[in-house]
């Protein structure tokens, strides 16, 4: 034998943060950042890692014994990236290592654009709470090219896997959470209008099903088009979230985060706390 590890035991990762207050709505986590991603958002917070930028490859034996470590003060593992899907076999080899050596919760973020791979993770492993990054109505293939950085032809095919990574995850995940960034120059509070009434309609199923309104910042690791753009006036967040609160009642929770106030319950509208009495 070599003595080389199987691939299905390495993971390219950027790092981690042992407690993180930010990455599951409401709870705790020991958050790992996977590299590489199949998409190129124009505004991507984490740029350099989905590009595969200081990298490095990790054993998951080497990352579920740091988890363990932390075990005791967090409530969940969550993966983010990058796209943690791209590295499937891994991924569900280190979920199910985290699950039987800590008993913690699980979580990952994806684009929904693997649902092959939603499919195998799911089938291994029962995870706990899944975050979607809907990145634009899925109703303009073109829009959400653009908000994804792929190009414009292949607008229809990616907005065709989100929808079925989408369905891939209802009713199988008891916690589904589903985010859009408002960013500047590409979406703004019809485009939410939109999204939320596009989730409405697709009848996703979950124990608790979210939607959480974005705001975009310019952090450093931004690309340099939208680095130089404002952060999403919390106003206009505020109000965008308002109005898909109005048209999700009944179908989710509406959430808004921002950096000023973090992650804030969107009150329902009066009338429909009238008729849920």
């Amino acid at each position: 034998m070599s003595g080389r590890a199987p691939a299905e035991h390495l993971l390219w990762i950027g790092g981690w943060k042992e407690v993180s207050l930010v990455d599951v709505l409401e709870n705790v986590s020991f958050t790992l950042w996977t590299a590489f991603c199949n998409l190129s958002c124009p505004w991507c917070a984490n740029f350099k890692l989905a590009k595969g930028k200081d990298r490095r490859l990790v054993s998951v034996e080497e990352i579920a014994a740091a988890v363990r470590e932390t075990a005791a003060v967090v409530d969940y593992f969550h993966v983010t990236g990058g796209e943690p899907t791209l590295q499937y076999r891994p991924l569900t080899r280190l979920l199910k290592l985290v699950r039987e050596t800590t008993g913690l919760k699980l979580s990952f973020d994806t684009n929904a654009m693997l649902p092959q791979a939603l499919k195998h993770i799911l089938s291994e492993v029962s995870v706990d709470h899944v975050a979607v990054d809907v990145k634009a109505p899925l109703e303009n293939p073109l829009k959400y090219a653009a908000a994804a950085g792929v190009s414009a032809k292949n607008g229809e095919k990616v907005v065709e896997m989100v929808e079925e990574g989408l369905l891939s995850l209802s009713g199988r995940v008891p916690f589904l959470e589903l985010r859009t960034t408002v960013v500047p120059s590409l979406l703004d509070e019809e485009d939410v209008q939109i999204i939320a009434t596009e989730i409405a309609q697709m009848g996703l199923k979950a124990e608790r099903l979210v939607y959480v309104v974005q705001q975009f910042i310019p952090y450093p690791d931004v690309p340099a088009e939208y680095r130089s753009l404002p952060a999403t006036p919390t106003h206009k967040l505020e109000r965008a979230a308002s109005t898909a609160a109005q048209i999700l009642n009944g179908v989710a929770e509406v959430w808004v985060r921002t950096l000023e106030q973090g992650s804030k319950r969107v009150s329902r509208p009066a009338s429909s706390a009238r008729e849920g009495r």
